[in-house]
């Protein structure tokens, strides 16, 4: 348990700066675009492969291979899991090579449906054009995530964590030296050339644990039926938060046009935020829930107890704190004129609805993971379905009353009630929920509460102060109040965290 502890704390490091190095990214980007129809065409263009293709994709590789590849290392040996895993990504490389030859060839008619009259027919060609540039990152993001697939499942977490790194450090040079003279389309090509990047770096961690890819395709492989038999639920699973996301940016675009941006500033910080954490510890607990499903079930459950616990414990003060410093935070990040100050406070305004489904995002992520690692694809299916109806309807019902906050709602409702669904279908087939799980989880929104208050009092107190020190003070006294109020309720991650920190104080002494 320790170990998984310290693998997650490094990890989260990692993810942290690959996700601030993408934060800064879209601030300079937004900084150079400013809010124009090229930043408008450029921000679908590139939402388009990266959100969604390359997503399911992605989730494909990792919540279908993962399990597979895992139960041969367990019960058969490294020689078949690695013949499995060059016959699965020779074919997932096919697949995505085929999905950016479609694209390309419907870009146009994809432009059209998502600025219509509203952009004009020069933002329409435009992104028409980026789009047909961009859209073959699907194939090199699918091929990045199936070396990711096989190299966190040989126990390689750190080089999958940085790997955005890459292409943003690319994206920076590019907008630093460049992009006066070449534009708009530069970037786009800049943003394929740093995806291509991400393949290279895999390369050499894969090869020190003994596997080199070699292509080949045996559709008789049972394994590679197996993934093939579930792959279908894990992609429609996997979209949504692409659909979500596509759905609530068309019905805005159509709206109020100029929303779309603030609405992807609110997401990207949100995303920052929230997936640093829950990533970092769904991609290191994936493989772990992948041989115990395969192998020992009651370990199956104290790892997910454990992990929703751990999820539950963290997000719960990180959803309070931001939605306290969110506006502050925005102004810090945005405020040197990329955005006007009703525009921050726009983005502020949807963000705070973004927050709401916080907790949500995290049992998804994880829950998801876990009934795919027991093969399940279907429980994960459904409740996505389930949850894009519902997120459609809300953004429809509340977009004229409630502008850009109605669909930062509607995705906040979406992931917290395709969370609490399978969270209900998993409790009914293993003990992760008894009475002390619920003690436990009460005591976690009491320390949140107080901590909230004190923290609204403070900034309050403190509002004249530059932002950076607001920020720094907050998230500090955030982080003393909660840990001390924790233990003081004896919070059972809080005494576990305090042991650690002892334990590690003890070593070092």
């Amino acid at each position: 348990m320790e170990k998984s502890l310290k693998t997650i704390s490094v990890v989260m490091v990692l993810v942290l700066a690959a996700k601030i190095s993408g934060l800064v990214r879209d601030v300079l980007i937004l900084r150079y675009l400013g809010t124009t129809a090229d930043a408008q065409a450029f921000t679908l263009a590139s939402q388009i492969p990266r959100s969604f293709m390359d997503a399911a994709f992605a989730a494909a590789i990792s919540a279908s291979f993962i399990p597979v590849f895992n139960g041969l290392l367990e019960r058969k040996t490294k020689d078949e899991a690695f013949a499995l895993a060059n016959n699965f990504i020779t074919l997932i490389m096919l697949l995505a090579l085929t999905a950016s030859i479609i694209g390309f060839i419907i870009a146009g008619p994809i432009a059209t449906a998502h600025l219509m009259t509203e952009g004009g027919a020069e933002s329409v060609v435009l992104m028409g054009n980026l789009l047909r540039i961009m859209i073959f990152t699907i194939f090199t993001t699918t091929t990045a995530f199936a070396f990711i697939g096989v190299l966190q499942s040989l126990g390689g977490f750190y080089i999958p964590s940085i790997m955005s790194i890459v292409p943003n450090a690319l994206v920076l040079a590019y907008l630093f030296l460049f992009f006066e003279r070449f534009g708009v389309y530069g970037l786009a090509i800049t943003f394929m050339l740093g995806n291509v990047l991400q393949i290279v770096i895999f390369l050499p961690p894969l090869r020190k644990r003994k596997f080199s890819f070699r292509p080949a395709i045996t559709l008789r492989d049972p394994g590679l039926r197996q993934i093939l038999r579930l792959t279908p639920m894990v992609l429609v699973s996997a979209w949504l938060f692409p659909i979500n996301n596509l759905i609530n940016n068309a019905l805005l675009s159509n709206h109020r046009p100029e929303a779309v941006v603030e609405l992807n500033v609110a997401n990207t910080l949100y995303l920052v935020v929230t997936g640093f954490f829950v990533l970092s510890v769904t991609n290191v607990l994936f493989p772990k829930l992948s041989r115990e499903a395969a192998m020992d079930k009651s370990q199956f459950t104290s790892t997910l107890a454990g992990g929703l616990a751990g999820v539950a414990y963290f997000l719960l003060p990180m959803a309070v704190g931001l939605w306290i410093l969110r506006e502050p935070i925005l102004h810090l990040i945005y405020g040197g004129g990329e955005l006007t100050t009703a525009e921050i406070q726009s983005a502020a305004h949807a963000m705070g609805f973004l927050i709401i489904g916080m907790l949500g995002f995290g049992l998804f992520t994880i829950l998801s993971r876990a009934f795919f690692a027991l093969m399940d694809g279907k429980t994960p299916m459904l409740t996505s379905i389930a949850a894009i109806v519902l997120n459609l309807a809300v953004a429809l019902i509340l977009l004229n009353p409630m502008d850009i906050a109605a669909p930062a709602l509607a995705s906040a409702l979406s992931v917290t009630a395709a969370g609490a669904a399978m969270l209900v279908v998993m409790a009914r087939r293993f003990p992760i929920i008894n009475a002390k799980t619920l003690h436990n989880f009460s005591k976690m929104i009491a320390a949140a509460a107080i901590m909230g208050a004190c923290l609204l009092v403070t900034s309050r107190l403190l509002d004249t102060m530059p932002a950076v020190m607001l920020i720094g003070i907050i998230c500090l006294f955030g982080i003393l109040i909660y840990f001390t109020i924790g233990l003081l309720l004896k919070t059972n991650e809080a005494v576990l965290a305090k042991n650690l920190i002892l334990s590690r104080l003890g070593r070092n002494s």
